[in-house]
């Protein structure tokens, strides 16, 4: 079957990426954000933790994230 997030299959408009994470659009939620950790994990470095840091502020000053209960196995953020 495989993680969903690893495809990274374009499934919805994508915003943004790079070699760390990508932002694309919510397939469930349209109008939300999601930032997405390419890598398989359910935790960032801490490296990787300030780079999604920083591609949220920079691409949505202002917005609030939350780490979504229905994927803990693939660190993701989900717009508020």
């Amino acid at each position: 079957m495989g993680c969903p997030l690893c495809k990274a299959e374009p499934l919805t408009e994508r915003k943004y990426e790079d070699a760390i994470c990508y932002v694309c659009r919510c397939l469930s939620h349209p109008d939300k954000w999601l930032i997405i950790l390419k890598r398989h994990t359910p935790l960032p470095t801490p490296d990787e933790a300030e780079h999604i840091r920083e591609v949220a502020d920079r691409l949505f000053q202002g917005k609030q994230w939350r780490y979504p209960a229905s994927l803990k196995d693939h660190f993701h953020l989900h717009e508020v």
